[in-house]
């Protein structure tokens, strides 16, 4: 009898401990349920920004360094001394403005007697055609006359190009980026002599990448920032597409002209900008990073909605990749606190306060 008075007494202290157990654990989780739902996360103020009015201009990068559009080498056209130079490099010339001279004494006496040769056989077929009007010479000789003639003024011809020649000339109006020679220096044919550009207009190369193409056209604006001038923005337009890509890169050349009027602009200057393609005034927008993707794919941003964050599903348009905005087209009004940058642990519902600003 005392055995089972033993073994209930046993039973009833396991009994209330299971109960104490029990009741500490709802005690434990109710505690947890309380703390999890004071918790509020503190964003500093670089984590936030704020919907606003921008206007975007979405296009492509480029950049290259300007060069004349227009350059032309002056080489030597004849085998000879170098007598005299007229201009300097950097000196600006009109176009026919003369820049050197040759040694002219070997060509000069050539160039009179060319001239005297071509004289009499004007004069000789002159007289055989009056000879013939008079019947004292036949159609032959008049003929004869004639092709001396012709030789003659071809003679003449060749030797006023190479006296003309001994004076060298500005093909265009620009400006001398080189000169190579000396006066006093003795040059072969096809030597340089003059360097001439015309800055009016420069250009640039760029390459971009494939997929851009069919959106790019000749006469397409772009807009620049170049190294060392501080007058803002400038202007320029797609002037040519090339045909082909690179094997390699699958990037396509274009060239980009820039007018340089005003002569503010030298060559070998780095130019910066984008081809616009698209350009949207007073738009929604939003830091780039600010837009978030989900597992099905729609764009949607946090916002900090009352001390709360809440997800808004956005539909995006034009990015401006030099100002890293895009444009919300639907789903923001303008002026909601936006997340930006990383949301590790952060979900819609929680409380979330804005450190030393707004929430």
């Amino acid at each position: 009898m005392k055995r089972y008075v033993m073994v209930g007494a046993v039973a009833g202290v396991v009994l209330i401990g299971i109960l104490a157990a029990r009741r500490g654990e709802r005690a434990g989780a109710a505690t947890r349920s309380a703390a999890d739902s004071t918790h509020t996360a503190v964003l500093g103020r670089s984590d936030v920004a704020r919907a606003a009015r921008a206007d975007l201009i979405a296009g492509v990068p480029v950049s290259g360094t300007l060069k004349p559009s227009l350059e032309v080498r002056i080489a030597s056209p004849i085998p000879e001394v170098v007598e005299a130079v007229l201009v300097k490099e950097g000196q600006a010339v009109r176009e026919g403005q003369v820049l050197a001279r040759f040694r002219a004494s070997a060509v000069e006496p050539a160039a009179r007697s060319a001239e005297a040769v071509r004289r009499k056989a004007a004069a000789d077929y002159d007289r055989m055609q009056s000879l013939f009007k008079e019947g004292a010479v036949s159609q032959q000789d008049v003929e004869n006359a004639e092709v001396a003639l012709r030789e003659a003024e071809a003679s003449e011809a060749a030797a006023k190009k190479r006296l003309d020649e001994t004076t060298v000339r500005a093909p265009i109006g620009g400006v001398i980026s080189q000169r190579a020679v000396d006066a006093g220096n003795r040059v072969k044919d096809g030597d340089l002599l003059f360097q001439l550009v015309n800055t009016a207009e420069l250009e640039f190369e760029a390459t971009v990448p494939s997929e851009y193409i069919a959106s790019l056209r000749p006469g397409a604006p772009v807009t620049l920032a170049v190294t060392g001038v501080s007058s803002g923005a400038l202007g320029g337009r797609v002037a040519r597409i090339n045909a082909t890509a690179d094997e390699a890169t699958r990037q396509v050349k274009v060239y980009v002209t820039v007018p340089n009027r005003d002569g503010r602009l030298v060559g070998g200057l780095f130019a910066s900008g984008r081809i616009v393609l698209h350009q949207v005034q007073g738009a929604v927008a939003v830091p780039q990073t600010a837009v978030r993707t989900d597992a099905d794919g729609k764009s949607y941003v946090l916002v900090v909605d009352g001390g709360r964050l809440a997800r808004r599903d956005v539909t995006t348009g034009a990015t401006d990749e030099q100002a890293s905005l895009v444009e919300i087209s639907a789903g923001l009004a303008g002026g909601e606190i936006v997340v930006v940058g990383p949301a590790s642990g952060l979900e819609p519902g929680l409380a979330v306060t804005i450190a030393g600003g707004e929430g």
